[in-house]
């Protein structure tokens, strides 16, 4: 996907949500990393819900990997994407979740309601720059104030395997760097509570380089140490309404 395409086109044709869907169970990396993230997601739940209800809003939600995951901790639990043939897997799969197909960044239907922990997943890195501000102008608007604005740069393009890339004179792949997502996160008044990353080790869906339990271990002891941060190819933000001073 180059920056410069309509990222809402992507998948909308009648086969995509099966296809996708089925990656993340039989493509060992992605449900390997998969793991990984729902990991993160439990971590981030104790750690920034310990005692209060979760009113849930996942945008560009997809089959519903993440709603369902989270749906069953949620007192209110609410999947938003465009995609048709996406949302058909999420609402078999979601049976709890309210599932609604739409646009928001051209037609907000949401109106006034407010979430206190709003994620996307694998969306971002993916849309071109003028789609991130439209999103996450529309996901800040429906934040309490005390919420939390979940997402993840799955195409962070400072990591170890972008870095060996371009080292052996490869383009590499397109998405956010650091500084790209510190500059769309204070645009719209937040700012970076906690980072976690994964991917450092400089494996892909294509080439993983180990076998995936060695992987896993391997993926298991970098996500721990806080200076590879930077080298992650898969960092998920934790944010916050920016403090007003």
């Amino acid at each position: 996907m180059s920056a410069s395409s309509d990222y809402r086109k992507s998948h909308i044709d009648s086969d995509k949500g099966c296809s996708y869907h089925k990656t993340f169970s039989e493509n060992p990396y992605r449900a390997m990393i998969w793991g990984f993230e729902r990991r993160i997601l439990d971590r981030i739940i104790t750690e920034f819900y310990p005692a209060q209800e979760i009113t849930h809003l996942d945008f560009a939600c997809g089959t519903g990997r993440v709603l369902k995951y989270l749906a069953n901790r949620c007192s209110l639990s609410v999947g938003v994407d465009l995609s048709p043939s996406m949302l058909e897997v999420a609402r078999s799969d979601c049976l709890g979740s309210e599932v609604i197909e739409a646009d928001l960044t051209r037609n907000d239907i949401l109106g006034d309601r407010e979430f206190n922990l709003v994620t996307a997943f694998r969306f971002f890195p993916n849309a071109e720059p003028e789609l991130r501000q439209q999103a996450m102008a529309v996901l800040t608007k429906h934040l309490c104030k005390d919420g939390f604005i979940v997402f993840n740069n799955h195409k962070h393009t400072g990591s170890s395997r972008n870095r060996l890339a371009r080292l052996f004179g490869r383009r590499g792949f397109q998405g956010m760097s650091i500084p790209d997502v510190k500059e769309l996160v204070t645009r719209n008044n937040l700012e970076v509570e906690r980072t976690y990353h994964l991917c450092v080790f400089p494996a892909s869906e294509k080439h993983m380089l180990l076998p995936e339990f060695a992987l896993r271990k391997v993926e298991g002891i970098l996500a721990r140490i806080p200076a590879l941060c930077g080298f992650g190819e898969n960092l998920v933000f934790v944010c916050k309404r920016a403090q007003v001073t």
